[in-house]
């Protein structure tokens, strides 16, 4: 009886990847930039704050940059 376990341990499928979990790294990180409220985000929100959007010469393109990276970063 304990061989027909171990076989149908052998050949049982292997569990699916649960939700928000990533093997790869780039994919971890990019996650916890645009889940809301941790520190990844934060500082990425800053950033293009900060940084990113004034280098826009044209106001209209700006604002609409700094829309779409509220729209993205705050989820």
């Amino acid at each position: 009886m304990r061989t027909a376990s171990d076989l149908a341990g052998r050949f049982a499928p292997s569990p699916s990847v649960p939700l928000r979990r990533w093997r790869s790294g780039t994919m971890q990180m990019l996650d916890t930039v645009v889940t809301p409220g941790t520190a990844a985000n934060v500082a990425v929100s800053l950033a293009v704050t900060a940084l990113l959007i004034p280098l826009i010469p044209n106001r209209v393109l700006a604002a609409a940059a700094g829309f779409a990276a509220s729209s993205i970063l705050r989820g």
